[in-house]
């Protein structure tokens, strides 16, 4: 069978270009749909610097030799991540994510709304009466909910609380729309917010997906928002309990040098009650010289030895006393001014984190993406029309094509023309070949069949493949020339 080449696949594409065609408009439209179709979803993104520090200090890692302080690993990006998923959770409930309230805003405020099930198959709009006493939440004309000003009003599929900003005498009505689609908070955090590592840095992306863009964005800010309360709040912590031990450390040093400075007083007595002790061996201030020149002179002396001794012990020991007490206060000192630190910390109103950049309603929806949409419309039409075509023309039991002749044809040595005029430029290349032609051509010789050198077979489009091959084999013994009309 002869090679079937690519132009040749073009050529059949060519013949059945209608059916070409109709794929790619048919995916095209079902594009165009589609972009008008779906709705777009936007995506604001808030970036946070998180707070990657050491929870204990420098002084809290010196002093913890005592074990008085418990040492603690440094927080790492990762868990700030995770932290922020946690925070993200309860923006989440406290912005009530499906509920929206159609309430004069300058009389009421919404304080609290939650979303309780995921059983909603569409939105659903709820009347909402409001009196200077009650709350009551009707469906259809029937009672859902009742309740008061300030306290949480508990539906069947919903809670919320509403505050009284100013009096009102009349009735006012309101309505409360329950949004389907996501239907709960899990569905939020697994599918529409996006909490990412920018890189290798310190920074995190807060990205939330959803229809209405200034939804989105006022989730992406409350949860950059909340986190930076979260870790000012969290310092202000580490700093109450660090200050609680270090107060304590504090009345451990207090209780340990009143201990210190009575025994010293102590000590302190004894020793100068040994030095009245020895003056009165003789009124003069050298008493102690005079006892050891006379020891050096009597050295074996035991009284006058154990006298000596008692007295330089003491001094000793008073001493070394003394430096643990110094050492004490130094170390009290330290604790005092950590304690004056705790108590700063405790009153910081700034977060050792910070919003590098808030989320801004975006200009666009990143989708539908028309561009790639309609690019990926347009390149599975063109693949389809291809299969198509190709298929079609497998199936097809009529010869179209130059791949159906060639896929007919058993003649090696065989050429192939899609028109006369490639026809008669070949037959001029060859004026001393004699060609048999299965129809008349103008202008060129038909010579007998057994005198010819090659045959020419003109094929008409549509031709039945039996009828095909019947004409082939009555030209099989030559070389043939097949020429698609």
């Amino acid at each position: 069978m002869k090679h079937i080449s690519i132009l040749d696949i073009f050529y059949s594409i060519w013949q059945r270009k209608r059916l070409f065609l109709s794929c790619i408009i048919l995916f095209f439209i079902l594009s165009i749909l589609y972009i008008f179709i779906s709705k777009p979803i936007y995506n604001p993104t808030a970036i946070v610097k998180v707070s990657v520090y050491e929870i204990n200090p420098k002084w809290a890692s010196e002093i913890a030799w005592g074990g008085l302080v418990p040492s603690t690993p440094i927080d790492k990006v990762g868990t700030q991540v995770e932290i922020i998923k946690i925070i993200t959770d309860d923006v989440l409930k406290d912005n009530g994510v499906n509920l929206i309230f159609e309430i004069p805003k300058r009389l009421v405020k919404v304080e609290m709304k939650r979303t309780i099930v995921d059983t909603i198959k569409k939105d659903l709009k709820y009347e909402l009466k409001l009196r200077n006493d009650s709350i009551i939440v009707l469906k259809d004309k029937e009672v859902l909910c009742s309740g008061i000003f300030d306290e949480e009003i508990n539906c069947k599929i919903f809670s919320f609380k509403l505050k009284k900003l100013n009096n009102f005498g009349n009735e006012i009505k309101a309505s409360i729309i329950y949004k389907n689609y996501p239907k709960t908070i899990d569905e939020w955090m697994k599918n529409k917010i996006i909490i990412n590592q920018e890189g290798i840095t310190d920074l995190v992306k807060i990205s939330v997906l959803d229809e209405d863009k200034y939804m989105a964005t006022k989730l992406a800010n409350d949860i950059a928002n909340k986190y930076i309360d979260w870790t000012v709040e969290q310092e202000r912590r580490i700093a109450r309990i660090s200050k609680n031990q270090l107060e304590e450390l504090l009345k451990n040093f207090d209780l340990k040098l009143d201990s210190l400075k009575s025994i010293a007083s102590r000590l302190r007595l004894d020793t100068l009650t040994l030095v009245s002790y020895l003056l009165e061996f003789k009124p003069s201030d050298e008493a102690l010289a005079k006892l050891i020149e006379k020891l050096i002179a009597n050295a074996n002396d035991p009284y006058l030895k154990r006298v000596i001794e008692r007295f330089y012990s003491k001094d000793i020991d008073f001493a070394k006393l003394n430096n643990t007490i110094v050492n004490y206060l130094l170390k009290r000192d330290t604790v005092l001014s950590s304690i004056l630190d705790r108590e700063i910390a405790i009153s910081k109103t700034v977060s050792p984190s910070y919003i590098v950049s808030y989320a801004s309603p975006p200009y666009k929806p990143i989708l539908p993406k028309k561009g790639v949409t309609i690019f990926l419309s347009l390149f599975l039409g063109t693949l389809f029309g291809i299969l198509l075509s190709l298929v079609y023309d497998i199936l097809d039991r009529k010869i179209e094509s130059i791949i159906q002749l060639k896929r007919y044809t058993h003649l090696e040595n065989v050429q192939f023309f899609n028109n006369l005029n490639n026809l008669r430029l070949y037959i001029i290349s060859k004026p001393n070949v004699k060609f048999h032609f299965n129809e008349k051509i103008l202008d060129f010789r038909n010579y007998d069949k057994n005198e010819a050198d090659e045959y020419v077979i003109v094929v008409r489009r549509g031709i039945d493949i039996y009828s095909y091959i019947e004409l082939l084999n009555n030209y099989s013994n030559k070389k043939c020339n097949i020429t698609l009309l």
